[in-house]
């Protein structure tokens, strides 16, 4: 006993210099805070104080409500679908109210009272806010039907509510998805036939619940083993965390989209396929040929709801991921909170964030997750062949959302191949694991041959090397300048940097485009501990991934590592149980509660406010950590701020946008030096970077101006706009498009604000001119 508990006492010592080592040099940033003085902190406690107030006013209602709710259905004996949506009919009720604030006197009193209150563009928001809410829900609800109709197709049995819901809605997306897919190809794809195939669904799903009434369906658990119940007490910090993290990633799902690829390609892609009824192919946009699964989505949530509907969607993966990581950890890991899996998971800050915005990582990290545990169920022999076929699915799904779902693909093929190799032998292997890889394929093949016809590659535009592409479209030099800007997350892949990886990952983010956070490095350690630990084959899982991460088949984004960050969740989780059983070996019980609130405060760390915190190698504006949500916006979702005002510091070229918009004709065509706003302009636009803007803009230093008419005259350039900070960073005579002398000979400025100018070629001088 003595010696058991020297172990445990010297194990619990090591682990707490870890810790003040990791996080003493995590946290540098609060050192160099504090020793500025009362003139730097103070008003940075005022601004976390100021961010924090409202989310937790927020949480707390939101926290009241879902009390009330889960009382609610415990007390009912059975989540009868109906019940399910009385509480949603009355939220579209009310937002529907909302939606014409000036219209009824419920709306206009609540006008009157917010603009009293300073909330001036409360009708907007609310109206934004609504339309989301709406057209979200509809998408969701609409994806139940083909969903339920693929899950009753391959005979799947969920055994719970979780995992019926967590397989009908992300199955359901993807079948929804392939329906709207249809619609393109019948050049249907109108924001007219997208609310027609949505409706049917509707009223398809709601016919077949009056039909149905209460007929079979999983039981919910009973109120002493409720889903909300079922952790400890102790899990009440895990849960508050969970929920003021959920509050702040839908406040800033609610607010106007400002992010670059969202804005660029996931919703400027379906905006413009709306206008034209089909998926149109850009050649001067290298992601043309990206699959687009989730794309198609946020067309059919735009048609229905606007930019916030397509945001709410992918916001829903969120909460959703949750429940798979609670579930799974109640499955796999029985001795291991639950909560504190979710709350590690959610608060991660690249996770925080991508729950914010329209992009399509979460909903790939959760058809990863959901294969993974198809794969469980298929080991564990229930209905293996229906699970294998639903793993397979969720596959395809994951490579039809993003080529990186080829990853995802690989490790799994792997492990089910090793995993039968040992229980069956080597003969049994072959049929399960074609089947598996087979679907998958099958499922994605259209996006992947859409790329081929069009390039000769079906992963355009990795690989250029081995496949090649049109000349006019991408070539040696391109494909360079991407490789240059893939090269800029990490370090070179030496030996000695691969082994120290995990650590530079976690202590220098800003290297890979964003933050995980310090936990996982902190507690994942401690599972070594453990002579048989249950995590072992996650930990296989996270390793396999994390190589294929790390070689030249992936570059050093920290959102491609997102697919394993719900294991990562689990492990952590583990550890910190491991830690407690440590603690309570060594006599240390004392200890565990102060163990317990420190990482709790670790988790609140992670909230936006505190993001400048987590950024260790910041000097000016070098180390600036990407892809982390560092404000909420509270102000314009409640509308204090309007969206005008909003966007228009958010998103540099916004008003210039805006003025093309409403001032150039419809048949204007503009070489832009602004990126990642797509979704905000109005007219055929061609990109300085574009590999057919080359020869008009980096292809032609000062004195081949003739040689620059003639580029924009074959793009059929009518207008430029530049951005004058980009224009300065240029080295003298560099670009002749930039040279003063060029501008003033032959551009006429329209449009000119801080960032931006607005200049239309004077073709008609041109044409004077002569040759």
């Amino acid at each position: 006993m003595f010696l058991t508990d020297l172990r445990a006492r010297l194990l619990a010592a090591l682990w707490t210099l870890w810790a003040v080592l990791l996080l003493g040099r995590y946290f540098r940033q609060v050192w160099r805070l504090l020793s500025a003085g009362p003139a730097v902190w103070v008003p940075f406690l005022r601004m976390v104080v100021d961010s924090l107030l409202p989310v937790a006013a927020l949480a707390a209602l939101s926290g009241a409500a879902v009390f009330a709710g889960s009382r609610f259905l415990r007390r009912s004996g059975r989540a009868r679908p109906v019940l399910l949506l009385l509480p949603t009919a009355a939220a579209v009720g009310l937002l529907i109210v909302l939606l014409a604030p000036e219209r009824t006197p419920v709306g206009q009193a609540l006008s009157a009272g917010a603009a009293a209150a300073g909330l001036t563009a409360f009708p907007q928001a609310a109206a934004r806010a609504a339309g989301g809410f709406v057209g979200a829900g509809a998408v969701l609800l609409a994806a139940q039907v083909p969903g339920t109709a693929v899950i009753r197709l391959l005979r799947a049995t969920p055994s719970t509510w979780a995992e019926l819901i967590l397989y009908r809605t992300a199955t359901g997306l993807g079948a929804l998805a392939y329906l709207v897919f249809g619609l393109a190809g019948l050049h249907l794809y109108t924001a007219a036939y997208l609310r027609i195939l949505v409706g049917a669904l509707l009223v398809t799903g709601a016919v077949w619940l009056a039909l149905r009434g209460e007929q079979r369906g999983p039981r919910v658990a009973s109120s002493r083993t409720s889903p909300l119940d079922r952790a400890g007490r102790g899990d009440a910090i895990w849960k508050a965390v969970t929920l003021v993290a959920l509050v702040i990633a839908l406040i800033g799902a609610l607010a106007p989209e400002r992010e670059y690829d969202a804005l660029w390609y996931h919703l400027g892609f379906p905006r413009l396929w709306l206008e034209r009824g089909y998926l149109t192919d850009q050649p001067q946009e290298y992601v043309a040929l990206y699959p687009m699964t989730w794309e198609l989505l946020y067309g059919a949530a735009l048609s229905l709801g606007g930019p916030i509907a397509a945001k709410l969607l992918h916001f829903t993966m969120l909460p959703l991921l949750g429940l798979l990581i609670f579930h799974t950890a109640r499955r796999v890991l029985p001795r291991t909170s639950p909560w504190a899996a979710v709350a590690f998971f959610v608060t991660i800050p690249t996770v925080l964030w991508e729950a914010t915005t329209a992009y399509v990582d979460l909903g790939l990290t959760l058809y990863a997750g959901l294969a993974g545990f198809a794969l469980f169920r298929y080991a564990a022999g229930a209905r293996a062949r229906s699970w294998l076929l639903l793993a397979a699915v969720q596959l395809g799904l994951a490579l039809a959302t993003k080529h990186l779902g080829g990853l995802i693909l690989v490790v799994a093929t792997a492990g089910l191949f090793l995993f039968l190799w040992r229980r069956d032998g080597l003969r049994r292997v072959v049929g399960p694991v074609a089947l598996l890889v087979a679907v998958a394929l099958l499922i994605a093949l259209p996006w992947y041959l859409r790329s081929w016809l069009a390039t000769g590659n079906p992963v355009f535009p990795e690989l250029y090397g081995l496949f090649g592409a049109p000349p006019d479209r991408w070539d040696a030099a391109a494909d360079a300048a991407l490789n240059r800007f893939e090269a800029y997350f990490g370090r070179p892949r030496t030996p000695l940097y691969l082994l120290t990886l995990p650590w530079d990952v976690t202590v220098h983010a800003a290297r890979y485009g964003g933050a995980l956070g310090p936990l996982f490095l902190l507690l994942l350690p401690v599972l070594l501990l453990a002579r048989r630990p249950r995590t072992l084959p996650l930990v296989l899982i996270v390793l396999a991934y994390g190589a294929l991460w790390a070689s030249p088949l992936s570059n050093f984004q920290l959102r491609f590592l997102l697919p394993v960050t719900p294991l990562l969740a689990l492990m952590a989780a583990a550890g910190l149980g491991r830690l407690a059983a440590l603690l309570r070996a060594g006599r240390l019980s004392w200890a565990r509660p102060v163990v317990t609130g420190s990482v709790a405060a670790l988790l609140f760390l992670n909230l936006p406010p505190f993001i400048p915190l987590h950024e260790v190698d910041r000097v000016g504006w070098e180390g600036w950590l990407t892809h982390v949500t560092r404000r909420v916006p509270i102000g314009v979702v409640l509308g204090v701020r309007s969206e005008e005002n909003y966007l228009g510091l958010a998103v540099p070229s916004y008003r210039a946008w805006r003025y093309i918009n409403s001032h150039l004709p419809a048949d204007a065509r503009i070489l832009t030096f602004s990126g990642g706003d797509n979704f905000y302009s109005r007219r055929d636009r061609v990109w300085v970077n574009a590999p057919q803007a080359r020869v008009a803009v980096w292809g032609s230093p000062a004195g081949a101006e003739r040689r620059v008419l003639q580029a924009l005259a074959d793009l059929k350039i009518s207008h430029v706009l530049v951005d004058k900070t980009e224009l300065a960073t240029l080295s003298p005579a560099s670009v002749a498009i930039a040279e003063p002398s060029f501008r003033r000979r032959w551009l006429a400025l329209q449009y000119e604000d801080g960032r931006f100018a607005l200049y239309r070629i004077r073709w008609e001088e041109v044409a004077h001119a002569g040759p």
